[in-house]
């Protein structure tokens, strides 16, 4: 279970990277260079520019509890 939890986080992180990547392009490369000297701080700002876009265009990832809800729901009943 560890494990897939893993793979959801490194998905949301690499969908919350490509939302902050392209959010950055729509607004231009212009300032973001002026703030930030290195790749760390180009890669913590891609991630918080993609969280916040996902949030503004309503994208939002699938509810922990939902997900496990309704993989209960679709164990068979034990007799």
């Amino acid at each position: 279970m560890a494990h897939s939890d893993g793979r959801a986080g490194s998905r949301n992180e690499v969908l919350c990277l490509a939302a902050g990547v392209a959010d950055v392009v729509a607004e231009g490369l212009r300032g973001l260079t002026r703030r930030m000297p290195g790749p760390a701080d180009v890669r913590q700002e891609l991630r918080a520019r993609g969280e916040l876009a996902l949030r503004r265009n309503g994208v939002a990832p699938e509810a922990h509890m939902e997900v496990l809800a309704r993989q209960a729901a679709a164990r068979p009943q034990d007799g």
